[in-house]
């Protein structure tokens, strides 16, 4: 499978999401024709998940309506376990979720097959099943903490989606080395859901730590006369490491204007150098979405 360099996030199309998100779901109609926009525009791998609201039901008849069906491989995610399943449980959910998934989608097979959360791995080689099965191509997991993703478990993934973007790093080497063993892996959270773009005075004060790193790298980005969220997104295209860039979308001119960003590639090893200078070190509940609420 080759992927292109940027993977269509698809939370949107059936939650509203991000912490910067104003215009809300978009409707049916613009589904439609951001999948045209990115198909047109080289883009051929798309990421939902059972947990998306009804982001694969929406997918799977926009494609069916645009005659696209065949031009995207399709990534998504067993629905989340729940916190009292049992071992015996597990290949009832999986087939479960994997069966609403492949009918909504309107699939025969996935490309990859990922659990939602860390906190599922334990389970993880019950995901086998979907090869067994010819339900998916890969199976892997998607990961959102360090502390949450040892070793004994990222060290079997050959198919993973992490978080990363020009102020969280904290993934990098995982993904290196899941790279090297020849796995797939799918960088997401590029401008930490709206964070890095989000009016300082609108965030709160325990933000701050944040704010003051994102402050320098502005600075550095005027500089450079290259605008933020195009320093941000090529600061990722530049790291070999990550097969696909996953970036959601609310709109049409949104879509356009990442393919345009994406067409530019890696930024120069002197921008690249000076980036390495900002050394974010913030701790991980900063760069965490899911931690911003114990902040």
């Amino acid at each position: 499978m080759k992927f292109s360099r940027i993977m269509l996030g698809t939370v949107q199309f059936g939650l509203k999401y991000g912490i910067n998100n104003s215009t809300g779901q978009p409707s049916p109609d613009t589904v439609r024709r951001i999948l045209r926009v990115a198909a047109d525009g080289g883009i051929n791998v798309l990421d939902t998940a059972r947990n998306y609201g009804d982001s694969e039901e929406v997918l799977g008849m926009a494609l069916k309506a645009e005659g696209l069906e065949k031009e995207f491989y399709i990534i998504s995610k067993v629905k989340l376990f729940p916190e009292n399943i049992t071992e015996q449980e597990v290949p009832a959910w999986i087939t479960a979720s994997v069966t609403q998934s492949l009918r909504y989608l309107k699939r025969d097979k996935l490309d990859g097959l990922l659990l939602h959360h860390e906190k599922d791995l334990p389970f993880y080689d019950y995901m086998n099943m979907a090869l067994e099965n010819n339900w998916s191509h890969a199976v892997g997991a998607s990961l959102d903490s360090v502390a949450g993703s040892p070793a004994e478990y990222t060290n079997k993934l050959l198919m993973a989606q992490v978080p990363g973007n020009i102020l969280d790093r904290r993934f990098f080497e995982t993904a290196r080395r899941i790279k090297a063993r020849g796995g797939k892996v799918f960088c997401r959270s590029v401008y930490l859901q709206g964070l890095l773009f989000k009016n300082p005075a609108d965030l709160q004060e325990k933000f701050a730590p944040l704010l003051d790193v994102r402050r320098k790298l502005e600075k550095l980005s005027a500089e450079a006369g290259i605008p933020p969220a195009e320093l941000y997104f090529r600061f990722l295209l530049s790291q070999d490491m990550f097969d696909c860039i996953l970036s959601g979308v609310d709109t049409v001119e949104q879509m356009q204007e990442n393919i345009r960003i994406a067409q530019k590639g890696a930024l120069s090893s002197d921008l690249l150098e000076a980036i390495e200078k900002i050394d974010p070190a913030l701790p991980e509940k900063y760069v965490r979405p899911s931690s911003w609420s114990s902040l």
